[in-house]
């Protein structure tokens, strides 16, 4: 009967620990202040040696004045063994010359990008 108890107790603390690591998402609010539509988003670790930009994180668009929290998962596949929390951002704008950047964005502490200069 003693094993039945602390197998019922590791199954409650497997399941707190599950759910405490759903409810803590890495995300970066992402606000455009420039006069393009940001149509793509990538985010890869900052300490990986190329872009990741297989996977648009925004799948929708962005228009000038808005703002959108953004989920970052993973190190999505690009080789970064960092932290898990930075990342470099680049965002695709419809009709600029070219993407927007910023680098080392904390999104485990609810980092944010205000996109400008383009």
């Amino acid at each position: 009967m003693k094993s039945i108890r602390n197998i019922a107790a590791m199954i409650v603390l497997f399941g707190i620990a599950g759910a405490t690591s759903a409810l803590a998402s890495n995300t970066v609010v992402v606000t455009n202040n420039t006069s393009y539509t940001m149509v793509s988003f990538f985010a890869s670790p900052s300490d990986a040696s190329s872009w990741d930009t297989t996977n648009n994180l925004y799948p929708g668009t962005l228009a000038p004045g808005q703002q959108a929290t953004i989920t970052i998962s993973g190190n999505n596949g690009d080789g970064g063994e960092g932290d898990g929390c930075t990342y470099d951002l680049m965002a695709v704008l419809n009709g600029a010359t070219q993407p927007a950047y910023t680098y080392s964005v904390n999104a485990c502490s609810g980092g944010s990008w205000s996109i400008t200069g383009n």
